[in-house]
């Protein structure tokens, strides 16, 4: 594998597929429940692997094995093996984790935004919601929006001095630099919070689950959804996903999400993968 050799699309899914491999051996090895999540496991229902256009991969942890797996890799310095690692928030844009491959190179949004990551597969918690009430969307309101601070002190402020163009929004992130020292304390402030919530409203006490560290109050399902997993057919493996998948999948994408959308709208993301 010569350094800056493009990588193809099927390579790319077979390196997301190695990590995905790589992290269930260690979860049955740690007794952690993991979880095919979003387009993955609309994958494996509708076409029993990868959609044929999409170019990522999903999966998830109820929170007590989220924090479980990360306090687990902790202790071996983040890494699952000599090529796999665990990038956490406090290295990246994003309030949840990711399992790259470090023997690549990815660049995401390479014609606008250019960030540079390793092939990876996004791992998120599944935190617990007490009811649909307003008091609800209020806590997926604040957790949303400590994201996007996140996200906005850690790539739009750097982003946008850099620009030679955009004066208004090269003074916005000058005078916002000023006061942002430490780039992950809206991240920190988000966890806490969490917590906070998660104490008043223990997991198994609370009727609804949803992935908490991006808000999504219109993205959520009974929380007995994930009680009990079964193994699903991706590509040639099997993996687990949640028992209760149908509810999920309907939340995510409707009542059809068994029929594929139209040519129009199978849309690839915009990214440049190479082997470093």
């Amino acid at each position: 594998m010569m350094s800056g050799t493009p990588i193809t699309l099927a390579e790319h899914k077979q390196i997301m597929l190695e990590i995905l491999q790589a992290f269930a051996s260690f979860c049955e090895e740690n007794g952690l429940k993991y979880y095919l999540d979003a387009g993955t496991l609309l994958g494996a229902v509708r076409h029993k692997g990868f959609i044929p256009w999409d170019n990522d991969m999903d999966i998830c942890l109820m929170r007590p094995d989220y924090d479980r797996m990360i306090e687990i890799l902790r202790k071996r310095d983040y890494k699952l093996n000599d090529h796999i690692i665990l990038e956490r928030p406090e290295e990246s844009l994003y309030c949840f984790s990711k399992l790259s491959d470090t023997r690549t190179k990815l660049i995401e949004f390479p014609d606008t935004w250019p960030e540079e990551k390793y092939v990876y597969i996004d791992v998120f918690p599944k935190d617990g919601l007490k009811d649909l009430s307003f008091r609800t969307k209020i806590v997926c309101k604040i957790t949303e929006y400590f994201g996007l601070f996140h996200w906005f002190n850690k790539h739009s402020i750097p982003y946008w001095k850099s620009k030679k163009k955009g004066l208004k929004k090269k003074w916005i992130a000058c005078i916002a630099g000023i006061f942002v020292k430490d780039k992950n304390r809206p991240y920190r402030l988000q966890q806490k919070f969490i917590k906070w919530y998660a104490q008043r409203h223990p997991l198994e006490s609370c009727e609804y689950a949803n992935t908490l560290v991006n808000g999504e109050f219109h993205r959520i399902c009974h929380r007995n959804c994930f009680d009990e997993r079964i193994l699903m057919d991706f590509e040639d493996k099997k993996f687990y996903g949640p028992k209760g998948y149908d509810e999920w999948l309907r939340v995510l994408y409707g009542d059809d999400y068994m029929t594929p959308p139209p040519p129009e709208k199978q849309v690839v993301h915009n990214i440049d993968v190479t082997w470093r």
